[in-house]
């Protein structure tokens, strides 16, 4: 499917708005509902909805640098953007993936690291109580998703920037 660049830039826009309201509203209503460490099994010893706090990067990892990350947020939201109006591309798939990276970053390494200081975090899975998935929310599967759709666009060659020009002798 191929779509024009004023269509992919809408795409890209309109999944923006949609995972940044869904990840906000998912959010605040695992922080009205639940208290933290709180944990209702949706399938039991699999699947949980886990109210958790994280002021780090991905599993805990750097805690209590909100600056650095709102600073790296700013930073890749500009990038992203200006990737996003400098690159004409035909398939969108590279829309939707531009779209889930803002969405996630913005919920989450902007909004709640300004706001609350910390993300809430609450997809709680795992086999067991040991061994368990550190809990993650909607914006960092979509920025997952987003990252996974770009890197198989690039593999694919299907990024109009990446593809090596021919001669023409």
């Amino acid at each position: 499917m191929i779509i024009n660049r004023k269509n992919g830039i809408r795409i890209t826009w309109f999944l923006w708005t949609v995972v940044l309201l869904f990840d906000q509203i998912t959010k605040y209503l695992i922080r009205k509902n639940l208290l933290l460490g709180d944990s209702i099994p949706v399938i039991p010893n699999t699947f949980h909805i886990t109210h958790v706090s994280n002021t780090g990067a991905a599993f805990g990892i750097f805690p209590n640098a909100q600056y650095f990350f709102i600073i790296a947020s700013i930073i890749a939201i500009a990038f992203f953007l200006y990737f996003l109006y400098m690159y004409r591309q035909k398939n969108p798939a590279f829309y939707i993936s531009i779209g889930l990276i803002l969405g996630g970053a913005t919920g989450n390494n902007l909004l709640d690291r300004i706001i609350f200081g910390e993300i809430t975090d609450f997809l709680d899975f795992g086999i067991n109580s040991k061994l368990r998935w550190p809990a993650f929310n909607i914006a960092d599967s979509c920025v997952v998703i987003g990252f996974f759709i770009l890197a198989l666009l690039v593999i694919k060659g299907d990024l109009f920037f990446l593809k090596k020009k021919k001669n023409k002798f």
